[in-house]
């Protein structure tokens, strides 16, 4: 039997071949999902109440300026990269990989310095003390280990979900064992950031590494005349999207790390390690519809590929029904044994954290009911449809947030999420319609 090409669209039904891909995700993120509770675990009783809220609000702040500057490079380079893969010009699409791996550099080094700039203020704010402050500098560095999006995109766009869920997984594998060994040294916070850095490396070596054993067999076909920054003119509209999925990336921290540092702001790191271990536990639970949605962006370029967005109906009811039936059960698990959960991961002081677990669940099966709408519209060449929608949203969401959190803490953080996925939903739902008709 002739071995499949190494980058191609094979001509299975989209949604079938959709789901085939997400099965690889859903394993990869599921093993992550037991890893990171195992993880968390570690960490959680290894430091404590209040050195976890100080673990999880450095990570945050981290993770906040990462967001802030990046560009969802992978979804450019499934976007513009797919029409080179079926016209076989791999000569432009090694350009745009070019292209979007510098701009991921770039904006990792802008947000690193804006980051360690932004220390003054947000170390005393947060209560760090000197050596804290110091510990989250080195752990800013991170951002630089962590860029593996333009990879990641050359191996959804190729189908290869299985070579990018078993390059993705290797990132709890490696923060399991770091934070094992961090436990066993009683290292402290620097211990645990220390391995959290090392974790990101290893992954990026792993994601880099297998990205580059598909694409080396390609042959090369340069083509006479063509500077490298002939990428923007063979591929009119890719700074516009790489803008647009970045301004959408940087809407997304506003939901991501700033509810663990605006409730670390006001209720103090104990109440933002009660807060991240709940935030944590839901998320595990909602991976599996990520890894769907990724699985579906490529599937949804080729659908509406020489066709209008209306096209991407069908897919997208069927997306919208799997997706709140996932919200469903998840509430339903978390309702019943979240308590048991959050005991048996963090200890008796984390039980607490079981009513604002419960609400950050509820906002999650809110927001899977139309989880598919975002990835549609950008698929459809609409990123900047979706981020008026999710701007307006978090316009709200930011509102509730400086009302509730003051005066109630994690549980106002839970609320507040609640009402704002709901808008968020609703304002995509709409956007979607707008562009459809």
């Amino acid at each position: 039997m002739a071995a499949r090409p190494a980058l191609a669209i094979d001509d299975t039904p989209s949604f079938a071949r959709a789901l085939r891909n997400a099965t690889w995700l859903l394993g990869g993120k599921g093993a992550g999902g037991l890893l990171s509770l195992a993880y968390l675990a570690l960490a959680a009783r290894g430091l404590g109440l209040v050195e976890f809220g100080i673990f999880a609000t450095i990570q945050a702040y981290s993770q906040a300026f990462a967001n802030l500057v990046s560009f969802q490079s992978w979804q450019a380079v499934v976007r513009f990269g797919m029409p080179h893969i079926a016209s076989h010009r791999r000569t432009r699409l090694a350009r745009v990989l070019r292209f979007t791996a510098t701009a991921d550099l770039a904006a990792a080094s802008a947000g690193i310095l804006a980051a360690l700039g932004g220390l003054v203020w947000a170390g005393p704010a947060m209560g760090w003390a000197d050596d804290t402050q110091r510990l989250a500098g080195l752990f800013l560095l991170s951002l630089l280990l962590a860029q593996r999006g333009t990879p990641l995109g050359l191996l959804r766009m190729a189908g290869r979900f299985d070579h990018a869920a078993l390059a993705e997984v290797s990132l709890p594998v490696f923060r399991l064992i770091g934070a094992v060994i961090a436990y066993l040294s009683e290292g402290g916070v620097g211990a645990f950031l220390l391995a959290w850095m090392l974790a990101e490396a290893g992954c990026s070596l792993m994601v880099w590494g297998a990205a580059w054993l598909m694409f080396r067999g390609l042959p090369e076909t340069p083509e006479a005349g063509l500077a490298p920054w002939s990428v923007l003119v063979e591929n009119p509209g890719l700074l516009r999207f790489l803008f647009a999925t970045s301004a959408a990336a940087s809407v997304g921290l506003v939901w991501q790390q700033l509810p663990t540092l605006a409730v670390g702001l006001f209720s103090g790191p104990a109440g933002a390690g009660i807060y991240r271990l709940a935030a944590q536990l839901g998320t595990a639970l909602t991976k599996p519809v990520t890894a769907l949605a990724r699985a579906l962006f490529p599937e949804l370029v080729i659908a509406v590929r020489g066709g209008s967005p209306a096209a991407l109906r069908p897919m997208l009811a069927r997306i919208v029904g799997g997706t709140a039936a996932c919200g469903l059960i998840a509430l339903l698990a978390v309702a019943f044994a979240g308590k048991a959960a959050l005991g048996l991961i963090g200890g008796a002081p984390y039980v607490d954290a079981y009513p604002v677990l419960l609400l950050l669940t509820t906002a999650s099966a809110v927001t899977l009911a139309g989880f598919g709408l975002e990835p549609t519209l950008v698929a459809a060449g609409r990123p900047w449809t979706a981020f008026t929608a999710r701007s307006l949203a978090t316009g709200c969401y930011l509102g509730l947030i400086f009302a509730l959190v003051p005066r109630f803490g994690a549980e106002g953080m839970g609320w507040a999420a609640i009402v704002g996925s709901l808008l968020s939903t609703l304002f995509l739902h709409f956007a979607f319609l707008r562009v459809a008709r």
